[in-house]
């Protein structure tokens, strides 16, 4: 977002580079800065920060309704894949391909610690609900869990036979699934780390997982262009939700639990509702490759971003209405 305009004339402007760019109307924000680019985005639980992290090696930390960049966290020289805040939106984890899970203090913008183990570059990272447990996973095929306040790593989780590509939590922090390059999605006793089931349909490689906030539903995204609603305790497929026409990057449920978010190479948002499996909405000329869309706390914003390195903040409202 640019700086020294008056808010009136940075609504102009905001709004002309929206013309310019030929970008859905409901788009509240711009955030520049990433040279590169942004690879995952996550809100704090306040959702006043929102944090990005790009192939240009930093993690940005935004304001999330001015849009001010507050931090740029800069420890790896490598492009970062992962970033993801704790319950407390004191600490931030990141991750990437130098093989290292980094966390920080988000108020201070300084590193906490290095967490080293990965024997390949790191995917994707999540905490669990009490924020006593960090999952990382990465191109070694590995599902790593950590203490992020010692760095003690705690176990190692292997059963995938190709790149784990995201991971999450179920509310409760018992349940882990992560999402494998093996096409299969699979289900992790947290605290053991024993392998609980596998969820089977994707027909190419899986990009992300996210559990919906009652943890009654499971969403996978495919790079087969489909998003699967799965139901976690019986491992059965509820819902197949079609409509990209290219690889879904990431998906994310609002926080009720009633839309999905994803984002796709087909250079769309869409959101869902996720009783009905119906497309609300197809947010559209962004022309770039998108890697990442979340919803903010409140659900009424969504942030999104890709290979252009622009974040772009959405407000809901405006999106969420049928097409």
């Amino acid at each position: 977002m640019r700086l020294g305009l008056g808010r009136k004339d940075e609504q102009q402007s905001q709004s002309g580079r929206q013309r310019e760019r030929g970008e859905s109307p409901g788009l509240a924000r711009l955030l520049e800065g990433h040279h590169g680019p942004v690879s995952q985005l996550a809100f704090d639980r306040a959702g006043t920060l929102l944090a990005s992290a790009g192939f240009d090696a930093t993690v940005r930390l935004w304001d999330a309704e001015s849009g001010s960049c507050l931090h740029v966290l800069e420890g790896s020289e490598e492009p970062l894949a992962g970033v993801a805040f704790n319950p407390s939106g004191e600490m931030l984890a990141s991750a990437g391909y130098d093989k290292i899970v980094r966390l920080w203090d988000v108020k201070k913008g300084v590193e906490l610690r290095a967490l080293e183990g990965h024997k390949r570059s790191v995917e994707a990272v999540s905490f669990s609900s009490d924020g006593r447990m960090l999952a990382s996973a990465g191109y070694d095929k590995t599902v790593r869990i950590w203490d992020p306040d010692s760095g003690k790593l705690l176990r190692t989780l292997e059963g995938h036979s190709d790149t784990v590509a995201g991971v999450a939590f179920d509310p409760s922090g018992k349940l882990l699934a992560s999402a494998g390059h093996d096409r299969i999605v699979r289900l992790w006793d947290a605290k053991s780390g024993r392998a609980k089931r596998e969820l089977q349909g994707h027909t190419s490689l899986v990009n992300g997982v996210a559990f919906a906030p009652s943890g009654k539903l499971l969403a996978s995204a495919g790079y087969d262009g489909m998003i699967r609603l799965w139901n976690p305790t019986s491992g059965q497929c509820e819902k197949v939700l079609e409509g990209h026409t290219n690889a879904v990057s990431s998906v994310a449920f609002s926080p009720d639990g009633s839309r999905l978010v994803s984002a796709s190479s087909d250079q769309t948002v869409r959101i869902w509702d996720v009783d009905s499996g119906v497309c609300l909405r197809i947010v559209t000329g962004q022309k770039t490759r998108l890697r990442s869309a979340v919803f903010n706390p409140r659900g009424d914003l969504v942030a999104s971003a890709g290979l252009d390195g622009v974040i772009r903040i959405w407000a809901v409202p405006e999106v969420a209405k049928s097409v």
